[in-house]
């Protein structure tokens, strides 16, 4: 890598969010300058202290709506590679439009600036795993390839009652799934001079970057988990899960390597239940109070949960063959 003076800039849409905020952080230790995205400048307070120690190789400027046409023209000014991480991540969406239009108008809008700007040389964009469970293979059977889509959520997402507690699961879905064959196509027809991987996370657990003010939302990772330790929700869920530096550094790499150039990496480290967790957390920090875990606590995981096998040979590859325990995730 060249002097931190010169170094390639790369841009992160979202930055303060824990992936993103991963992400740039993995960035910044791995020599480049990063350029991170924020819907208003008031939200980049916490980030910009926790990174303030690399000086002026962050920066962060303002994206107020993301779906906007240009929205990105200005950030993606002279940078190396853009990974795109921004988009809706909760689950409580009233109809799939809410999620849909904001996901994939943003994925484009992203390589649209991407191939107007000469300097881009590869997007690398956040898809996620739940686009690779229930597709059309019989999962106690065959293995999931990143030939593989999940053929069920986007039709749930229309059909299911409003009431149903799993629609907003299958709108966050369809809207992944959506905006990543969105990403595909424009590859397909427009044939950008950069290249472009996605990364399909698995619930992602690790060093927390981003602002935390409150407990973290219940539909997201870190909120399951919340929910199971601090809250009197103590169903025991059963997860795959990942490193969020995994997560980050398959981003990263992925500007470089060509193995990830043109493909889904499948990023999954292994499964766990909420109740290992705890179980880890309580050897990791003997002195907090963390609640024992009930015998009685209903189990739940999502269809073929226990048998399901993704190929992640590529990203184990990229990675340089190992992925990163839980235990290291604390």
């Amino acid at each position: 890598m060249s002097s931190p003076e010169s170094a390639p800039w790369v841009l992160v849409t979202g930055i303060n969010g824990h992936l993103a905020s991963a992400t740039a952080f993995r960035l910044l230790e791995s020599g480049y300058r990063v350029r991170g995205t924020v819907r208003a400048l008031t939200r980049a307070q916490h980030i910009q202290r926790v990174f303030s120690n690399y000086g002026s190789r962050l920066q962060v400027v303002e994206v107020p709506d993301v779906a906007a046409p240009n929205a990105y023209a200005s950030a993606m000014k002279g940078v190396l590679a853009v990974i795109n991480v921004a988009s809706p991540v909760n689950m409580d969406a009233k109809s799939p439009e809410e999620h849909y239009v904001p996901a994939v108008d943003g994925a484009l809008n992203v390589l649209r600036s991407a191939q107007a700007e000469p300097s881009v040389q590869h997007v690398c964009m956040m898809g996620s795993i739940v686009s690779v469970i229930m597709t059309a293979k019989d999962a106690t059977k065959e293995v999931i390839t990143t030939d593989d889509w999940n053929v069920i959520s986007d039709e749930l997402a229309y059909k299911l009652d409003p009431s149903d507690p799993s629609r907003g699961f299958h709108i966050y879905t369809g809207s992944k799934i959506r905006a990543e064959k969105a990403a595909w196509e424009f590859m397909k027809t427009e044939k950008p001079r950069f290249t472009l991987s996605t990364v399909l996370p698995a619930p992602a657990y690790g060093p927390v970057h981003n602002a935390v003010y409150g407990p973290p939302r219940p539909d997201v990772s870190l909120g399951r988990l919340y929910d199971y330790l601090a809250a009197d929700a103590h169903a025991n869920l059963t997860v795959p899960f990942v490193h969020v530096y995994d997560v980050a550094d398959l981003c990263v790499r992925s500007i470089t390597d060509v193995d990830a150039h043109g493909q889904r990496l499948i990023a999954f480290g292994g499964r766990v239940s909420l109740a290992q967790i705890a179980d880890i957390l309580r050897k990791a920090y003997p002195e907090r109070p963390v609640p024992p875990n009930r015998a009685d606590a209903p189990c739940l995981a999502f269809p073929d949960n226990e048998v399901i096998r993704w190929d992640t040979s590529v990203p184990t590859k990229v990675l340089g063959g190992k992925w990163r325990s839980l235990e290291d995730a604390d």
